[in-house]
């Protein structure tokens, strides 16, 4: 592995999610440049980060423990720090009192960094094809949701104030949409996909 992400948060690799989470906020308050520190210790700090983002996310997680690595494409090409972060803080508590100015600047840096929600919906790919209106609960809140014709797997809609409260106001809820193929069919939509098979073999460029 390039890096060790379980060495270098101080975890086993069994451990849980809330051992992570605990790993790193001790990590990124020791670390983090705004305290000054060295330009070592700076590097410590996006190696911290980048750590979190992986073995915080289950899917990324699985990734890493497989192959070594993980694609970080989505964001960038893999980005450390805060930049790349999308969400994933549920249950994490933060207490900067008796920090002084410092925690004024954790609070400000991290409430907003953890006031972006993250969340999918599932679709048809009926739904997919030809659009459709929706409404969905998100943390308590009801969402309504046009979903455009031609929506692709994978692409998110960003929802401005829909997310977590912060000392700033709230933060933004990141709304992805996946596509779900059926597992089981009736005879009649298995007839029905068939016909569509046979539509795409006459058209070359169905996807254009």
């Amino acid at each position: 592995m390039a890096n060790d992400y379980y060495k270098i948060l101080g975890v086993e690799k069994g451990a849980s999610i809330e051992e992570i989470k605990k790993a790193y906020r001790k990590l990124a308050l020791k670390y983090h440049p705004d305290r000054g520190g060295t330009e070592s210790d700076h590097q410590k700090f996006k190696e911290v980060s980048e750590a979190y983002q992986v073995l915080s996310d289950p899917q990324k997680r699985s990734q890493y423990d497989q192959f070594g690595r993980t694609d970080f494409s989505a964001n960038g090409g893999g980005q450390s720090g805060f930049g790349g972060f999308q969400g994933g803080f549920e249950g994490m508590e933060f207490d900067f009192g008796g920090m002084g100015g410092l925690g004024d600047i954790f609070e400000n840096f991290f409430g907003q960094a953890f006031s972006q929600v993250q969340a999918e919906i599932r679709i048809s790919p009926a739904q997919a094809v030809l659009g459709d209106k929706l409404e969905a609960t998100i943390g308590g809140e009801k969402i309504n949701f046009d979903i455009p014709a031609g929506v692709q797997d994978g692409q998110a809609f960003r929802f401005p104030g829909k997310g977590r409260t912060h000392n700033k106001g709230r933060g933004d809820l990141i709304l992805t949409v996946r596509i779900e193929l059926p597992r089981h069919i009736t005879k009649e939509q298995k007839e029905l996909w068939e016909k569509l098979r046979e539509s795409e073999s006459k058209k070359h460029h169905w996807w254009n």
